[in-house]
């Protein structure tokens, strides 16, 4: 059985919030790029391969692929 990672969890959903990413419709809104950023470090360290797609200057868009059985 898998250990629960509560403290864990709450701490990187808290970065995630207060990054902020939000998109309000205008060109320089989003900055996804923050999350994008923090979650390919925490994705990456646990083994999983990510790519980063970057639409535009701080649009960034995420891709984790994690190997089926």
């Amino acid at each position: 059985m898998t250990e629960p990672r509560g403290d864990e969890t709450v701490e990187l959903l808290q970065t995630l919030i207060r990054n902020a990413c939000v998109n309000d419709g205008h060109m320089d809104s989003g900055q996804e790029i923050r999350n994008a950023d923090v979650l390919t470090t925490y994705l990456e360290g646990a083994g999983i391969e990510v790519q980063q797609y970057h639409a535009a200057p701080g649009r960034t868009s995420l891709v984790a692929r994690i190997e089926g059985t």
